[in-house]
């Protein structure tokens, strides 16, 4: 059971923000490992053996495979691992395409937290007072997509057995000629039942997610982690060197230990209130 994702989605969606953010400028392989065991680690919080799965069958090829095309088309660095017909491939260009890898990896995955964690009706209550009619329509638009995708999965499922003599290319067409139909029907009836409701642009926004203290703290906590880690990014103390060879001088602990907590906020909250649970169950 996930709580954090019980906090206000104005909360959830700042830290979901700042961790992106962060993961995007901070490109020095401490930080992207811990980034990414934190992005895991929810993920295996909210989705269990699926993100497992999908961790070894997706995830860790894709850093592998960044890092090896890094190496045969980047041919910077000292370090020679091998040459083949006069093209040096180096420990450098290597060790930067995985921690491009990670990164992208890193993104995905919280990216991927966030969509479980952030559902179209907390996104609608975290910008329906600043824009409401912008935001509707654009979770409106997320929540098209997948229906679309499913519609397309039933209209092939259901002529798959039909033989009348069409090629495959003339198939998909008329596949995408029901598609297109099957959309604008549904979206003529979602344009009359919002009319029936009494939609008008000059509607009032309704959120039924209340602001606590502790979203508050949260936010709150996760700004201040975001600033003191961003402070030491300017300061150069999150610098890493990757050629010509590779240099991890002037480094911070302090900061890394920072992001860290930034990083598994979600676990630590979630850890928090289990040990808080139990001592009220053994008060009992």
């Amino acid at each position: 059971m996930d709580r954090f994702s019980r906090f206000n989605p104005k909360s959830c969606f700042l830290f979901f923000l700042l961790e992106i953010v962060l993961c995007l400028l901070l490109f020095n392989p401490f930080y992207l490992l811990i980034s990414l065991l934190s992005s895991f680690l929810y993920s295996v919080k909210l989705e269990g053996k699926k993100a497992v799965k999908s961790f070894f069958t997706f995830i860790l090829p894709l850093i592998i495979f960044v890092g090896i095309f890094n190496m045969i088309f980047a041919h910077y660095g000292e370090t020679v691992l091998f040459t083949v017909f006069s093209y040096d491939f180096t420990l450098e260009a290597l060790f930067y395409g995985f921690n491009q890898g990670m990164m992208f990896a890193s993104v995905i995955l919280w990216l991927n937290c966030y969509s479980i964690v952030l559902t179209s009706d907390k996104f609608l209550s975290v910008f329906s007072r600043l824009a409401p009619n912008t935001s509707l329509v654009f979770s409106m638009v997320l929540s098209f997509l997948p229906r679309l995708r499913k519609n397309a999965q039933d209209i092939n499922d259901a002529r798959m057995n039909i033989n009348d003599g069409r090629n495959k290319l003339q198939k998909s067409i008329a596949n995408f000629s029901a598609l297109l139909t099957m959309t604008l029907e549904e979206s003529i009836e979602v344009s009359d039942s919002m009319r029936a409701r009494g939609f008008s642009k000059n509607r009032r926004a309704y959120s039924k997610y209340s602001f606590a203290l502790r979203d508050g703290i949260v936010m709150a906590v996760s700004v201040i982690l975001f600033i003191i880690v961003l402070y030491f990014k300017t300061s150069k103390k999150t610098l890493f060197i990757f050629e010509p060879v590779i240099s991890a001088e002037n480094q911070s602990l302090f900061s890394i230990i920072i992001y860290g907590v930034m990083s598994f906020l979600p676990l630590i909250i979630d850890f928090w209130e289990d040990m808080k649970w139990l001592y009220l169950k053994q008060k009992i």
